[in-house]
């Protein structure tokens, strides 16, 4: 797909030919804009009102037009990528145009859903370094006495759009003492376990400040609506059962990203 850009600033072109590498699945290139040259996605940066004399140009042509500002474009039939750039935001977006033309953005879970995904709506989650290539880049820590469910849970991790490194811990008193020696992006916990379970590691977890707003997605065979209120007292954001279903498991680790990802964008604003 051909990548063509309308006002960008150096810096962020350059951060945009950072991020359109790290796609996995699907090939980007960024070329200067021409309208003689159509691309395949046009990214206009800040106001769209300002170029409507070279977006005239494409009016006829099957050109996706996308909006890169803080806020919606108030003009309609255009696709809205929130700045600053986020590396995962920008993929996730391009992906979709790519697949389906349009950007249907994942929308947080909430527990109206279905019972193997359960979100507290008002869950921090945290914040990671994702101002360009870095972006993808995660640390996971996942609590199970399983090595196949271990080795599942990897394997799914492995196929998201990012860098991940994994830890593994067998019990909750484990992942305990592990988290007090590292930050981690995402922890994967399961309930039954040796030792105390893992709606106990996940209480105790979030009395530690630092944990506050680390996602902590919870692992059971089973649910029941018993299991997902102790699990919201305990303070995990999400819960997913097992064994693992790749499509559920790869639609809730997208939704997770996008939220984190817009927290860090709004955590950016507030510094600058």
């Amino acid at each position: 797909m051909k990548i063509s850009t309308l006002g960008f600033p150096a810096v962020e072109e350059s951060k945009l030919g950072k991020i359109l590498p790290l796609a996995k699945n699907l090939s980007y290139s960024l070329q200067p804009f021409d309208a003689s040259i159509a691309p395949d996605v046009l990214l206009v940066f800040g106001d769209v009102g300002a170029y409507q004399a070279q977006l005239a140009d494409l009016a006829e042509l099957p050109v996706k037009i996308v909006v890169v500002a803080k806020q919606p474009p108030e003009q309609a039939g255009y696709v809205h990528l929130p700045f600053p750039l986020v590396a995962s935001r920008v993929l996730r977006v391009l992906d979709g145009l790519a697949t389906s033309g349009t950007m249907d953005a994942p929308v947080m879970a909430t527990p109206a859903e279905p019972a193997q995904v359960v979100v507290v709506e008002d869950a921090a989650l945290p914040v990671a370094d994702i101002g360009g290539a870095e972006a993808l880049t995660y640390r996971v820590l996942v609590v199970d006495d399983s090595l196949p469910m271990q080795k599942a849970l990897a394997l799914e991790l492995e196929k998201l759009a990012a860098t991940v490194h994994i830890d593994f811990a067998g019990s909750g008193e484990e992942a305990l003492a592990m988290t007090e020696e590292q930050r981690y992006d995402f922890i994967f916990l399961d309930i039954m376990m040796p030792g105390i379970d893992g709606f106990e590691a996940c209480s105790q977890m979030r009395k530690r400040p630092t944990m506050k707003k680390v996602p902590i997605i919870m692992l059971s065979a089973k649910t029941s609506p018993m299991d997902e209120v102790k699990g919201v007292i305990s303070g995990c954001s999400t819960y997913l059962t097992k064994p693992i279903v790749h499509e559920e498991f790869q639609k809730v680790m997208q939704r997770i990203t996008k939220w984190v990802d817009n927290f860090n964008a709004r955590e950016q604003n507030t510094a600058s």
